[in-house]
């Protein structure tokens, strides 16, 4: 049976059912469901939120901000990390703080983030032969050093982790709106607000600083009457560092290993285009492997005015004011509209045309970071003498029961190790 079949013999009584019925595709076959819908219903209403599937819709819901707003991550942002930026569009505060973030987000910075994550994971993966828990040894840890060491957010590990996973779930994964999670995310935004609080003081009490990393620079820059970066604003905007890389750059990093574990044919394109002196190609052949298993398939979006979705197609559907709207980027990259042969693994499509950091408007903050750290920490691994999966469950993905990898067991070089 496909995805629509189950869903529409679920009763329309039983919403509950019908969302799990929803959840579970995003969690297994998220391929097969969105093709089922993009062929029959592009535009789909269910009980929490409408999902739209073809590319060319997903695109323009993403670059009007002003018609699909963000507004619903204040729920979980405002009472974590104060006022911010993602939760606000064509305002003020997103024009004039975005602003600022990108003037202390360097793209000279570059080479010296690719270095530290390929230096971290170097680390973690020693010797000719060996086995490690990839999730914490290098998805976690490469972010996990770019925070502390380039955005210059120094608390301790155990905090930044714990920290990083309760507002990354409110945020982006909180698919119910689960009370307890936002609870959780409320209370370690507190938690980091009160740590930084003194930090930064210490820092604010100093002569100009070293502008060698990102919060040194932020506060440097607050001490500009021009830049009008009072030390409210300042504490959510460091906040905001943490919140949008940890999580999200593991599990990229984590899931494209896999999908090169999975297929001996890309295993071996990447391994020998990781030998290759420029990064160009072998960063092409990540970007490519993660649209196979993306970060996330879905960004969501509420509807400020009365619009149709789809005008002029037979699929034209007219969603409400204050809608939620599902623009899901992972079928996007499957509609062969905006990827040609989506099925066949290719290296020579535009970079413009992954969706993987976000499109428009409110594409990812440190986006030219990510696009370095991520294919440097995989390079690393795959190059390693005989990758392989850990034998038994333990070579493959687990999640625990969560939003997040959390355990993914590889073993490199001799018989067995």
């Amino acid at each position: 049976m496909t995805f629509l079949s189950e869903y529409d013999a679920i009763a329309a009584d039983q919403p509950q059912l019908r969302i799990a019925h929803i959840v579970k595709h995003l969690r297994g076959d998220w391929r097969g469901m969105y093709e089922d819908l993009r062929a029959k219903r592009a535009v789909f209403e269910t009980p929490v939120f409408t999902m739209v599937t073809r590319a060319t819709d997903v695109l323009d819901v993403l670059s009007q901000p002003r018609l699909f707003s963000v507004r619903a991550n204040s729920v979980s942002m405002d009472p974590s990390v104060g006022p911010f930026m993602l939760a606000r569009d064509e305002t003020a505060i997103n024009w004039h703080e975005k602003g600022l973030m990108q003037a202390v987000l360097r793209w000279d910075d570059i080479p010296k983030v690719r270095a530290l994550a390929g230096d971290v994971t170097a680390a973690a993966l020693r010797g000719e032969a060996g086995e490690a828990d990839l999730v914490p040894a290098v998805g976690r840890r490469v972010p996990l050093k770019i925070v502390q060491d380039y955005f210059g957010f120094a608390a301790p590990d155990e905090k930044v982790l714990a920290w990083s996973f309760a507002t990354q779930h409110a945020m982006f994964r909180n698919l119910t709106n689960d009370p307890e999670v936002i609870k959780r995310c409320v209370e370690a935004g507190r938690e980091m607000r009160a740590w930084l609080w003194p930090f930064l003081a210490e820092k604010w009490a100093a002569a100009p600083l070293d502008d060698s990393d990102v919060v040194s620079r932020i506060i440097n820059l607050s001490r500009t009457p021009a830049a009008a970066f009072d030390p409210e604003r300042v504490v959510s905007n460091v906040c905001g560092l943490l919140v949008g890389t940890i999580e999200t750059m593991s599990q990229a990093i984590v899931q494209v290993v896999d999908q090169f574990l999975a297929d001996p044919t890309r295993l071996a394109q990447a391994r020998e285009a990781a030998q290759a002196e420029n990064s160009t190609h072998f960063d092409a052949i990540v970007f490519e492997a993660l649209r196979f298993n993306p970060i996330t398939t879905i960004q969501f979006r509420v509807a400020e005015a009365d619009r149709e979705i789809g005008t002029g197609t037979p699929y034209a559907h007219s969603v409400k004011a204050g809608t939620l709207i599902a623009a899901c980027t992972g079928s996007a990259m499957f509609d062969p509209d905006l990827m040609p042969s989506p099925g066949d693994f290719r290296t020579d499509r535009p970079a413009s045309s992954y969706l993987h950091l976000g499109f428009g408007h409110h594409v990812c903050l440190g986006k030219h970071l990510g696009l370095v750290a991520i294919p440097e920490a995989v390079r690393q691994a795959v190059l390693k003498p005989d990758l392989r999966r850990k034998a038994g469950a333990g070579g493959h993905i687990d999640f625990a029961g969560g939003p997040f990898p959390e355990h993914f067991q590889v073993e490199w070089g001799g018989a067995s190790c």
